[in-house]
């Protein structure tokens, strides 16, 4: 027994099969210290060192195909020097904060989702406390309904009156207790007398919006509602999300191509080797050289064109299904703006000049909001809405609609 166990360890195929199950261990690792101790310990580096080693091994053990595991031993070599550079050149934030997040928000709130690759789990009040060093950032409960979606308090679910929100972070309210949010704030100056569902959830952009329309799921969420109210809540970065260049989604998240002017949903259908390529996926993204071989957005006319084209559809599917338009609020440029930004902001509002459904923008809803952007922050290292802007936010988008007025549209100041 012990002469064939000493006769397999000195076998190489023992250290490649073995190499198996330390790669995973050493990736489980990575997420442990990255969720805990907020740094990487490089995982591909040493698993491509230890494969470097087995080759080697193989090398030494064998007295044919020396040639052969020469040059193959220089591909795992090539990847631990390729895995430093991309650690060493990886992205550097300007932000000089030092956050870290606590509570259950970071492993029992989300779950996989086929229709918009996430959501939350159903049913779940999950906390979110987010620190800057010894510095609270906020404390709050994110509390989702059966749809999997965050509840507003007070939400007339009596009420045939209905308020659907599409968007991210901002219209979730990240960061905010749910009597802070926007669709709270929006129902409060409407004296409660609306259903609130908001579908809005981090990170999400157009291209979700769109496949909960297309699947049918807000119908389903609407199916008590005879009047409805639509907004989609937008930054200039959706146009980033749209195509698909959002580093937090995989391949479970929808993707949307515009061909002869049509939009077409390319992976509605999740078969098995989607499911497969999604946790291959998922795996890579901890490869710091596999991150630093990824597309770098840029602002051009081609992703643009995929955005407006699926907030078209956004539009024309509203119409087809409920009898209602598109209500667009756009979160423009401030004064801590970066230069894509400013490019897209300018593509978005130039668009917008020839549509014909009702558009608003923070900058004239809100005096100062342009030049005083910390002020409607919920702090100087986290810029998602604070309760103030969701407040004012509201007062103009509830007075839209009780007068049912034109929006303010978009007048000659275009950002150069």
């Amino acid at each position: 027994m012990n002469i064939s166990l000493r006769s397999l360890v000195c076998k190489p195929i023992f250290y490649f099969i073995a190499l198996m199950p330390l790669s995973a261990i050493l990736l489980k690792l990575d997420g442990v210290f990255m969720r805990d101790y907020g740094f990487s310990i490089i995982p591909y580096f040493w698993i491509e060192l230890c494969l470097f080693g087995v080759i080697i091994f193989a090398l030494l053990h064998t007295k044919k195909y020396k040639l052969f595991f020469v040059y193959i031993s220089i591909i795992p070599l090539c990847l631990c020097i390729g895995e430093i550079w991309g650690y060493l050149y990886k992205p550097q934030s300007t932000n000089k904060c030092q956050i870290q997040s606590l509570g259950n928000y970071n492993t029992d709130y989300m779950t996989q989702d086929s229709t918009t690759g996430y959501k939350a789990n159903p049913n779940i009040k999950a906390s979110s406390k987010r620190m800057n060093g010894d510095e609270v950032i906020y404390d709050v409960i994110y509390e989702s309904g059966e749809n999997g979606y965050r509840k507003t308090p007070d939400s007339n679910l009596a009420s045939k009156k209905c308020i659907v929100l599409f968007g991210d972070s901002f219209t979730i309210g990240e960061g905010v207790q749910g009597d802070e949010t926007l669709g709270y704030y929006i129902n409060r100056y409407l004296n409660y007398s609306y259903k609130i569902i908001n579908l809005g959830f981090h990170g999400y952009g157009p291209h979700q919006a769109l496949a909960l329309l297309k699947n049918g799921i807000v119908q389903e969420q609407t199916k008590d509602c005879i009047e409805i109210i639509a907004f989609y809540e937008s930054l200039p970065q959706h146009i980033e999300r749209a195509n698909g260049i959002s580093p937090w989604e995989d391949s479970y998240a929808p993707r949307f191509k515009l061909s002869d002017g049509r939009i077409e949903w390319i992976n509605k259908e999740k078969n098995s080797w989607i499911k497969i390529k999604n946790k291959i996926f998922h795996q890579l993204k901890k490869s710091y050289f596999f991150v630093y071989l990824q597309p770098r957005y840029k602002p051009n006319k081609t992703y643009n064109d995929l955005y407006f084209g699926i907030l078209n559809e956004i539009d024309k599917t509203l119409q087809e299904q409920f009898g209602t338009r598109l209500h667009f609020v756009l979160i423009d440029s401030h004064n801590l703006s970066d230069k894509n930004e400013l490019q897209d902001e300018k593509a978005i509002k130039e668009w917008l000049a020839n549509q014909d459904f009702p558009y608003f923008f923070a900058s004239h809803m809100i005096d100062d909001f342009a030049r005083n952007r910390l002020k409607y922050a919920i702090h100087r290292c986290d810029l998602h809405p604070n309760m103030l802007m969701n407040n004012l936010l509201a007062k103009k988008l509830a007075q839209f609609i009780e007068s049912n007025a034109n929006p303010i549209i978009l007048d000659s100041r275009i950002t150069k």
